[in-house]
């Protein structure tokens, strides 16, 4: 590949119709070589590395090897092992690979403006990934590396092609790079071919920054989910990035839909695929016109380009790692008569704006006040104080204006026909009510037996001779009726407002804390301690969280987005190496950035979120290599909420991530948030 085909930013690459039909048969003929995974290892001699690989990483090597040198489509791939299987140091041997072959040819880079490795990962692994490459290659054999950060950084490209890596973020690069016009052929629908070089470009103007001036040997994209986006200023100028061989490391390749590849591929430079319309005709539309066969064929362009281990593939009929079994429990909660009060008020209004939008066909036009209030009430299912502008008796009167579904005399009668339950029986089951609801049309039930109506094409009551129509808003619980009959007495929640603008403590901080407090008691001095993390996704949560365990003398340490690298090391350190620290409160989004906690073998999620993936690797903070004892996660959700509502969808984004990824087949819907998800999340 010679300088000007790598700085056409792949315009020059672009075929014509009949031949990315062809480049589809050798993609899958490839496919159907290797349909197994690949067991070829490749190691480094002894001496070079500190640590020894262990066999998937040795296979990940090799196979890392042959993409860089046979590839006919792009060299590189994306390296999609779980979270914690060493994709760090997979990439290190292969720096090192690289190394020791030129060195025994007697090669040397020219000293130009042609660079090594560069490395592109968040802001908050830059120094753990310098820390990675000094620590893990032996003094004989060390690798030249520069971190590429803070205003006193080189403006000299040279500078930066003297070193054998070279370690930046993504904000830099942003900054740095430019996007390449000729880019946005990548997006035309035209399939002309085009043979422009990008010399004269925007790439290389007075303005670009050094990291654009060098053409790279090899760039490294990790968390390469924070490109997935292809239309955002950061994926726009990584795929400027000038560089022979190109990788992604991810342990989710798909966070939210199928789309995210895209980004991939057309940084990967991987054809025919790069394109937009080719990625639409060839991938997206064969999924939607049949899912079973879309998938499969996805499986088979993915087979070419990307190597995908989790902690539970097999190799030879054993587990690739021995790492101790992970235990995932949810614990549902209720939430207190005053949170409960606070939250159907809120569910309702919100449920009454959405049918009005939907009455008026403006749904799309107010889609971003719909998504405002779904996250009011998953913040309302965390503490109610989190809902800002919701905490005074003005809204909470206009919340409960026209809400009143019957009179006070009904829920009181609702009321004795719950509390008689154990004596009647569900017209569905023929068994005593389990969990037993009442509809407004004055019949018990099982919660199981009459949901399935609720949720189901047949919305009607399941009672004998009753066809009235049920709604979430229409089926009580006890302690639903109980609120009801509460508003009655006192509409505007004097007593509640007094209660949760004090210093209130939540449903769920209870939980987490009586579960840490039994923690605590659990361990012995033969032990070692039992430490836990605990996420949240609010910064405003993570507060409240600190406040109680402040209260309740915790010993703990807080991580955040909003800490500095030095901050968060030494916090890090003490909650990993202090026996009394007893534990880590997390952001959800810290979570995610490559930390090794293994000292935790606790998680507690107390939201959820709607990727499911962002929760995995979170809980991969503490489950993964290095870790010695079962791992128990607890997600904690609120009964009755929309919080039960949103694991029915992460299961759905669960389905089609395996179903893309050959972990699963079948049938599964888009998993961004559309309209039918809004109107099954507010109960409509």
């Amino acid at each position: 590949m010679d300088d000007a085909m790598d700085m056409s930013s792949g315009s020059d690459e672009e075929v014509q119709e009949e031949e990315t039909t062809v480049n589809e048969r050798v993609i899958y003929q490839a496919a159907l070589q290797d349909l197994k995974q690949p067991k070829t290892e490749k190691d480094l001699p002894p001496g070079v590395l500190t640590v020894p690989l262990m066999r998937h990483q040795k296979i990940a090597l090799e196979w890392m090897r042959k993409k860089e040198k046979r590839s006919r489509h792009c060299l590189g791939g994306i390296l999609a092992d779980d979270q914690g299987l060493g994709k760090t140091i997979s990439t290190i041997s292969l720096i090192l690979l690289q190394k020791l072959k030129s060195q025994s040819k007697q090669k040397k880079r020219k000293s130009r403006k042609s660079g090594g490795t560069l490395i592109v990962c968040p802001a908050s692994v830059v120094k753990q990934w310098a820390r990675e490459v000094k620590e893990k290659v032996s003094d004989e054999h060390k690798l030249s590396v520069l971190v590429y950060h803070g205003s006193r950084r080189t403006k000299d490209p040279k500078e930066l092609a003297k070193h054998d890596v070279v370690v930046t973020t993504y904000a830099i690069v942003t900054n740095e790079v430019p996007q390449n016009p000729l880019l946005n052929l990548y997006d035309s629908k035209s399939n002309k071919r085009g043979r422009e070089s990008c010399e004269g470009s925007s790439l290389l103007q007075s303005h670009v920054g050094a990291l654009g001036r060098v053409r790279w040997l090899r760039v490294v994209l990790d968390e390469a989910h924070t490109i997935k986006n292809h239309r955002t200023l950061i994926a726009k100028a990584c795929f400027s990035l000038r560089a022979k061989r190109r990788w992604c490391l991810t342990g989710t390749p798909i966070q939210n839909k199928v789309d995210d590849l895209y980004s991939y591929f057309r940084f990967l430079r991987y054809h025919p695929y790069a394109m937009c319309n080719s990625f639409h005709q060839r991938i997206k539309a064969p999924i939607t016109k049949n899912p079973l066969y879309g998938y499969k064929k996805l499986q088979a362009i993915l087979r070419g380009i990307m190597l995908r281990r989790t902690k539970g593939t097999l190799l030879d009929g054993l587990p690739i790692i021995n790492l101790p079994p992970k235990q995932v429990n949810l614990t549902k909660v209720d939430l207190s008569v005053v949170e409960w009060s606070f939250y159907r008020k809120l569910e309702l209004y919100s449920r009454l704006k959405f049918e009005e939008y939907a009455a008026d066909g403006t749904l799309h036009e107010h889609m971003a006040y719909l998504l405002l209030m779904l996250l009011r009430l998953r913040q309302a299912c965390n503490h109610p104080q989190l809902v800002k502008g919701y905490s005074h008796s003005e809204t909470i009167k206009e919340m409960s204006d026209g809400v009143i579904v019957a009179p006070r005399e009904d829920f009181i009668m609702f009321l004795d026909l719950l509390k008689l339950s154990s004596t009647t029986i569900c017209s569905v089951c023929s068994d005593p009510p389990k969990d037993p609801v009442v509809t407004l049309c004055g019949h018990v039930f099982c919660y199981e037996c009459v949901s399935g109506n609720i949720n189901g094409d047949d919305k009607t009551c399941p009672a004998l001779n009753c066809s009235n129509e049920l709604k979430h808003d229409v089926v009580f619980t006890e302690s639903a009726v109980r609120s009801c009959i509460n508003d009655y007495d006192d509409p505007q929640d004097k007593n509640a407002l007094v209660l949760l603008q004090g210093e209130f403590i939540s449903s769920k901080i209870k939980a987490v804390i009586e579960i840490l407090q039994s923690l605590a008691q659990q361990g012995s001095p033969d032990t070692p301690p039992i430490k836990t993390i605990v996420f949240s996704q609010w910064t405003g949560m993570l507060d409240f969280v600190e406040h109680s365990f402040l209260q309740n003398r915790i010993n703990f340490r807080r991580l955040d987005g909003t800490m500095s690298l030095v901050t968060r090391d030494i916090a890090v350190k003490e909650f990993n190496n202090d026996p009394d620290v007893q534990v880590m409160l997390m952001s959800l989004k810290a979570g995610n950035l490559g930390l090794n906690m293994v000292a935790a073998c606790h998680v507690i999620l107390l939201d959820l979120w709607w990727n499911p993936t962002t929760e995995d690797q979170a809980i991969d903070r503490a489950h993964r290599i290095g870790q010695t004892r079962t791992v128990t996660v607890t997600r904690i959700a609120i009964k009755n909420t929309v919080e039960e509502r949103i694991l029915t969808l992460q299961e759905r984004k669960r389905n089609i991530v395996a179903s893309a990824l050959g972990e699963k087949h079948g049938k599964s819907s888009a998993i961004q948030l559309t309209l039918e998800d809004l109107e099954y999340l507010f109960g409509v």
